[in-house]
């Protein structure tokens, strides 16, 4: 697997790191990379595109180290094998107390246990340790041995699945996420669109990691076979669609931030920000049940693609799943109208719902409404400017 970076994401990411660097007080960074792309506007015009590319790379994934973010990311979900880590200081401070051959010995020996990631013209190739052949690989877990070695799982599993790994310069945060490419040709790449200005703070590296392996995790899921995912069609008109597209990312993002917790890995939202998120898609539904379908989504350890969009498209299918039916009795399931979902009558995304608009109402608005609306009954609500009209139609 090869991760590449484009040319726009590492010139601005190492420009930003750079400045933020020199106001920090801290300029030795800042003065190198002005001493190399500096003498760049004496060199011809055409030539010095490639010239500023080549100093920005060198920055980007060698001298700042900003790829490393991306690469502890990938690590971190297993979408490659976790790079073992040997620094084996106590031995080297006791090997450095005796002769100088055996310190050199040591250094290099530790040195060839680092990882390994050659340059590329055009990319940066993740090459892991190797496993030794009759060591079994459920014992090399995330646990520190006792020499001081951290021996990592090498599994290959979603790495021998992916081809090549691309990151680039999102455009604003709704530009930002992750996606797979070729997924059905069998050599898949993953693209990474993510803000230049995430890589600008070095106090600030734990939010881009966060950042980083969450939407890594969305596209270890669109690989794995069992979560099945595919690009479905969701019926509707638009603003039926987005509403449903917005509810199957909560509840997408809900299953990979759950699953990171489990993991012992920090985030982007925490559980009770998610559920915050969780009750203003949901707040029709009784608090009790409200929160239980929440835990029972968070504690569920495996989702496929058809279940989570049938749950964002279907409030019975999500309801029938954690809440028992002696909790909830059919008329209130008839009375819940959830946030955003279209009225009746208008067919406008409604968020001020009238759920029982009969106990509010005259007789003469109901008739009104049912001469335009047939097929309407009381159980299906109305947003509240519809209701406001027919009020006004029945010179209530």
């Amino acid at each position: 697997m090869r991760a590449n970076y484009s040319p726009q994401l590492m010139e601005e990411a190492v420009f930003r790191h750079l400045n933020h660097l020199e106001r920090s007080g801290s300029r030795a960074e800042y003065d190198e990379y002005h001493s190399l792309s500096d003498p760049i506007y004496e060199v011809p015009e055409d030539d010095r595109e490639v010239a500023f590319e080549k100093v920005n790379k060198a920055f980007f994934i060698e001298r700042l180290k900003l790829g490393e973010h991306v690469l502890r990311a990938l690590e971190a979900v297993g979408l490659i094998p976790k790079r073992r880590r040997a620094a084996r200081r106590a031995q080297l401070v006791a090997v450095g107390a005796g002769s100088g051959e055996e310190t050199s010995m040591s250094a290099a020996e530790s040195e060839s246990d680092e990882p390994t990631l050659q340059s590329h013209p055009e990319d940066e190739a993740v090459t892991p340790t190797e496993t030794h052949p009759n060591e079994d690989p459920e014992s090399q877990d995330n646990d520190e041995s006792d020499d001081g070695v951290v021996a990592y799982d090498l599994a290959r599993d979603f790495e021998e699945r992916i081809h090549e790994v691309t990151v680039k310069r999102a455009i604003n945060k709704v530009d930002e996420g992750s996606n797979v490419l070729n997924r059905i040709s069998g050599r898949p790449v993953i693209e990474m669109r993510v803000l230049a200005s995430r890589f600008s703070n070095p106090e600030e590296a734990q939010e881009l990691d966060a950042f980083l392996i969450h939407e890594f995790m969305h596209a270890k899921d669109m690989v794995d076979p069992e979560f099945d995912y595919e690009d479905a069609f969701i019926p509707g008109n638009p603003s039926v669609k987005n509403l449903i597209t917005a509810r199957f990312r909560l509840l997408w993002n809900i299953y990979v931030d759950s699953r990171l917790e489990r993991a012992g890995i920090i985030s982007v939202l925490p559980r009770e920000a998610r559920y915050r998120e969780f009750d203003n898609f949901y707040r029709k539904i009784p608090e009790q049940q409200r929160r239980g379908i929440f835990e029972g989504i968070w504690q569920t350890e495996k989702f496929t693609h058809e279940e989570l969009l049938s749950m964002a498209t279907d409030l019975e299918s999500l309801m029938s799943k954690y809440v028992d039916d002696a909790e909830i009795s059919e008329e209130e399931r008839d009375y819940i109208h959830l946030q955003g979902s279209p009225c009746p009558l208008c067919k406008f995304p409604t968020y001020n719902w009238v759920d029982d608009v009969e106990s509010i109402c005259d007789e003469m608005v109901i008739e009104a409404i049912q001469i335009d609306f047939p097929d309407w009954e009381n159980k299906d609500g109305a947003c509240d400017r519809c209701v406001e009209v027919y009020e006004l139609r029945a010179g209530v």
